[in-house]
């Protein structure tokens, strides 16, 4: 049995294309430097196939091997032969098929296992477990996610009932010669639109616009756009046109999250003017009790508080009859929400209007106003329960993913990096197999 076959096949080399000249192991430094020639009679123009003749010169060239065993780092010396091309008329090295055709420094096997750590870690790690560049890895890996989006068409049949849609913050820019004018400053998003049913990011655009959304949805086949059948976003008027406009077949749902969220909003404007009344009587009791680090607890579901709290708040519910009326309107609400049917969430909501307007809170009339515009979406929450839990999950994955990656400040490799961790431009999801011997030439 001939294991120099065997070595060859496992560093990404064909074995009838080269022979093992020689080696050099270091152990101590778990590395190893294997000398490789090409075969004479196997040498090829890579122009126009055709067999090189004589030798002018046997180039050498230092490779990055893909790591083997125990040995994480592993440099290939490869003797290319340089000859002439009967057809070409000219002096050509010898096609090579296993050196990557982008990156001439690496073997193709050491760009797909390098490239496929580099989709679940970060090339920091991976630039200290081979010893590669970091940059360079960095330049392979957008290349490769590059590659793998020409490649990749979503299916028409991919399941995609219910979708839903959210921005991820990706860096603030701020202006060097009015660092301190926060209105000056520039917020820069990504708008992911997200496959509820397989948890995945399916497609993003720069921004947080009407168009950003239309950007995501068009890059989806028509077919799956038309299946979607319930689509979920928060109260931002841009996103819901869009998804009107592009998803005619879906209901659009407003989160329950982002509709909540504009509860509490009401809530603490109602309690930072009771707590600067608090402060002008020096009433201690009440000030302690609304202080902005307990604005939080406040609007917990009472189900959710301990019993100290709830004794506490009992006993401001009796002094502070504004307080009282909203906390009681907070329950209420949650309750409204809770229903299972549109007909109870709807008799469950008149009911609620005329508690508003009974209290006199101009707060909670505010945010009444903003429920009565957003009903039917509220109401499309209602009978599917589709919220944008699972884009919020993807957004902390993403978040962290930013952390790590010390924020990017290139929104195409951002977005490319979203797709490779969160979506389907991965090697889990394309198949790359062939790579590790041969990758196709880039157009």
């Amino acid at each position: 049995m001939d294991i120099t076959k065997l070595l060859l096949a496992t560093l990404g080399m064909q074995p009838e294309q080269v022979t093992i000249e020689s080696y050099e192991l270091e152990e101590e430094k778990l590395s190893a430097t294997l000398v490789v020639r090409q075969r004479r009679e196997s040498c090829r123009c890579p122009d126009c196939n055709e067999p090189i003749y004589g030798v002018k010169q046997w180039r050498k060239r230092t490779l990055w091997g893909a790591p083997l065993g125990a040995l994480l780092r592993f440099k290939i010396v490869l003797l290319q032969l340089q000859g002439a091309c009967g057809r070409c008329l000219k002096h050509r090295l010898s096609k090579a098929e296993f050196i990557h055709p982008a990156f001439k420094q690496m073997t193709t096997a050491f760009a797909e296992v390098t490239g496929r750590w580099m989709e679940e870690t970060t090339i920091a790690a991976v630039e200290r477990m081979t010893g590669c560049p970091g940059m360079s890895l960095w330049r392979l890996d957008q290349w490769r996610t590059a590659q793998m989006k020409k490649r990749f068409e979503l299916p028409t049949d991919l399941p995609m009932r219910f979708a839903s849609a959210d921005e991820v913050h990706m860096r603030t820019v701020k202006p060097v010669e009015a660092r301190a004018d926060r209105s000056t400053w520039k917020r820069k998003f990504i708008t992911n639109l997200v496959s509820c049913d397989l948890a995945k990011v399916i497609s993003n655009a720069s921004g947080r616009s009407s168009r950003s959304l239309q950007s995501c949805l068009k890059q989806i086949p028509e077919e799956i756009r038309n299946g979607i059948k319930f689509i979920a976003v928060d109260m931002h008027d841009g996103f819901i046109k869009a998804a009107e406009k592009l998803c005619p077949n879906a209901n659009v749902t407003v989160d329950r999250f982002h509709v909540v969220q504009n509860l509490h909003h009401a809530f603490d404007g109602l309690r930072k003017g009771e707590y600067e009344k608090a402060k002008a009587a020096n009433d201690k009791f009440q000030i302690d009790m609304l202080r902005p680090s307990k604005k939080y607890i406040m609007v917990a579901r009472k189900r959710d508080l301990s019993k100290s709290d709830q004794r506490h708040f009992e006993k401001l519910i009796q002094v502070n009859q504004n307080i009282n009326s909203a906390l009681i309107l907070i329950e209420y609400f949650h309750s409204v929400l809770d229903k299972t049917d549109v007909k109870s969430f709807r008799e469950g909501l008149a009911l609620w209007e005329d508690l508003v307007k009974a209290s006199g809170l101009s707060q909670f009339e505010k945010f009444l106003a903003t429920v009565k515009k957003h009903q039917p979406r509220i109401e499309a929450y209602i009978s599917s329960k589709l919220t944008t839990a699972i884009s919020e999950g993807i957004n902390n994955k993403i978040k962290v993913l930013k952390r790590v990656g010390y924020t990017y400040t290139n929104e195409t490799s951002f977005k490319n990096k979203i797709l490779q961790r969160c979506g389907f431009i991965n090697s889990h999801n394309i198949d790359t197999t062939g790579w590790f011997w041969h990758v196709p030439i880039p157009h």
